[in-house]
């Protein structure tokens, strides 16, 4: 099992946030690749949960910037928003579709 110090969870965070390979996050942390794949098979490990939430944190800053940019009247960023909506709900539906399976 991987130990995370505390001041590489902001960097796995940001990780997160950039999408980033196991091959970086290991250049990064300075951590066996294995040992990242391992780690990003386990849902509830504690680096995948970390990557999640920067994930979760660039959809939101990406949404909120579209939102703002969407409520002074600019369009374009009406439809980005929207169509990131409805991946959203597209993918979640495939999930649920796979999981009956």
């Amino acid at each position: 099992m991987m130990v995370i110090k505390e001041e590489q969870k902001e960097q796995i965070i940001n990780c997160g946030v950039f999408d980033y390979s196991a091959q970086k996050l290991s250049n990064i942390l300075d951590f066996d690749k294995t040992e990242i794949k391992i780690e990003l098979k386990n849902k509830n490990s504690e680096l995948n949960k970390l990557l999640k939430k920067g994930k979760d944190l660039a959809d939101y800053v990406i949404d909120l910037k579209l939102f703002n940019m969407a409520k002074t009247g600019d369009i374009k960023a009406l439809e980005k928003l929207n169509a990131r909506k409805s991946n959203r709900k597209r993918i979640r539906d495939e999930k649920k579709e796979r999981s009956k399976l």
